[in-house]
């Protein structure tokens, strides 16, 4: 019941059953409103005949004439009843039958014969549908009929073609690739009269196919073997990786792992054990934040990376380098493959370096870099303060006569002051040459001028150089803007301090104990006029 003859048999009846209904169906219709069509053309055809005697009927008010016009018309089996009519002139026949059947009389115009265009009287023609619908109808069964003979013999015809030159020879194609055996030497024999057919050319693939299956074999067999011998290779790979690396189930149960990855958890002093939590969780001193990262990288279906502090038990300190990728088995189950690199030395460099970045390696204090931080950090954070800038008078002689380690130790020496003597939440600048900067928690000059002061007396002690009886002594220059009263814009604060300071050196000879001036902040509109 399930064979490709019986099938394709079934399949060939059902389509010719369809087209045959669908195509009698429409012939049917198509036929039916021909007929309709046609009685209606005869019966003005009829008309025809008749309405020359109607007319002169009507003209000579003959009713005999009239009478004749009307049977005529009656006689024929399409028309049920008729009827003239003029003021003179009235005779119809079985109009009252018509009536009674509910019949719509067509209606003619009677012209004068001598005068076409004056209309003398009207006839009244009743069609006999019953008549005309059962002629339609008989006509069209007819058709139909005649169709589905047609149909019945086309489709037997098809049928018999179609098994004995596809089905029969596809059939036995079918049986002799059942019965072999692949592997062996039989092969499928080709059909009668198909060596040049589609199945012909399906018989000749088939037993090229066979004729590799063996050769196939062989190789499958080869090629096991070499997957062996490569997974023992790479699973070696893996449990000598130096790199942690994890298998483990979207619900965190660790299914593979390595030396490397037993090796670091045991550093850290936590216990090896199947379960970490989601994505080892339980391993980093910031769980949430591991999380959060590598679920936006997998929502763009994008491996993630990270750089994350683990939690220690035995105070080590182990930043890693994590990278994980999301992996979907062939059944949708979902891995994930995480690998952790040992990066704590990277991270201990990159923050020397850090510090080398923001601190001067001569006096220890804050570099320009460092502080240009720390000033945009008070800002950003809505701190007042106020920005001396120091410059030291008398420094460029004792580089030029003593050599610059006695400016090191001269630069030694007042950033040892500055630290010393200014409150713990000020901050002391190294801002390049002899020049630095004061960060100082104040709004208001009388504190100012207090703090500066002690940095001033504390600075000012005498130096002798390559055991010199005369002393040298340092003095300094200071101006000062007030942060956010003066200005909100750095550079244009660092200016303002720069033009009092300027100014104070400008005194240092006429006035030197006008040593500290504090900046207006008209000062920057009149230095931008000039």
């Amino acid at each position: 019941m399930h064979g490709l003859s019986f099938r394709l048999s079934l399949f060939l009846i059902a389509a010719a059953m369809v087209v045959v209904l669908t195509t009698a169906e429409f012939f049917y219709r198509v036929t039916y409103e021909n007929e309709i069509s046609e009685a209606n053309h005869d019966i003005e055809e009829l008309y025809r005949t008749v309405s020359a005697t109607a007319s002169i009927a009507a003209f000579l008010e003959d009713e005999d004439l009239a009478k004749e016009a009307i049977n005529g018309l009656v006689k024929s089996d399409k028309i049920l009843a008729a009827s003239i009519k003029s003021e003179a002139l009235y005779y119809q026949l079985n109009v009252n039958e018509a009536i009674n059947r509910d019949t719509e009389p067509r209606m003619f115009a009677v012209r004068n014969p001598f005068i076409p265009e004056e209309s003398l009287a009207e006839v009244n023609i009743y069609p006999n549908f019953d008549h005309i619908i059962q002629q339609a109808k008989k006509i069209s069964t007819d058709n139909s009929y005649a169709l589905y003979a047609e149909a019945l013999v086309v489709g037997i015809v098809a049928l018999f073609i179609t098994y004995y030159i596809i089905i029969a020879p596809m059939l036995r194609v079918g049986r002799s690739l059942h019965e072999i055996t692949p592997g062996t030497e039989q092969r499928i024999d080709v059909p009668d009269y198909h060596s040049r057919s589609e199945i012909g050319t399906l018989v000749n693939d088939t037993n090229q196919l066979l004729d590799k299956v063996e050769e196939q074999f062989s190789q499958e067999r080869q090629l096991r073997e070499e997957i062996e011998f490569l997974e023992k290779r790479f699973r070696m790979l893996f449990e000598n990786a130096k790199s942690a690396t994890v298998l483990m189930t979207e619900a965190g149960t660790i299914e593979l792992n390595n030396n490397a990855f037993t090796d670091l958890v045991e550093k850290i002093g936590v216990e090896v054990k199947p379960d970490y939590g989601e994505l080892l969780s339980e391993l980093f001193e910031n769980p949430s934040a591991i999380k959060a990262t590598l679920m936006e990288s997998f929502s763009r279906n994008e491996f993630a990376t990270g750089e994350f502090k683990l939690r220690s038990v035995n105070k080590n300190v182990i930043w890693v380098q994590l990278i994980a990728s999301p992996l979907i088995t062939e059944d949708g189950e979902r891995f994930y493959q995480l690998t952790l690199n040992d990066i704590s030395s990277r991270k201990h460099e990159l923050q020397m370096l850090a510090l080398q970045a923001d601190f001067d390696s001569l006096t220890g204090i804050y570099n320009r870099n460092g502080g240009e931080k720390m000033i945009s950090k008070l800002m950003s954070k809505g701190h007042h303060f106020a920005l001396a800038l120091i410059d030291l008078n008398g420094f460029k002689a004792v580089n030029d006569i003593y050599g610059h380690d006695a400016g090191d130790e001269v630069l030694i020496f007042v950033s040892e002051q500055l630290r010393d003597k200014i409150r713990k939440n000020d901050m002391a600048i190294r801002w390049g040459g002899d020049e630095f900067v004061l960060l100082l928690q104040a709004e208001d000059e009388k504190s100012v001028k207090t703090a500066i002061s002690k940095v001033n007396d504390a600075i000012k002690k005498p130096f002798y150089f390559n055991n010199e009886t005369t002393p040298t002594v340092i003095t300094m220059s200071v101006g000062v803007a007030f942060y956010p009263r003066m200005s909100r814009d750095i550079n244009t604060l660092i200016k303002l301090a720069d033009i009092a300071m300027y100014k104070a050196k400008q005194n240092k000879i006429a006035a030197p104990n006008d040593y500290l001036i504090f900046a207006q902040p008209h000062s920057q509109e009149k230095s931008d006029k000039a």
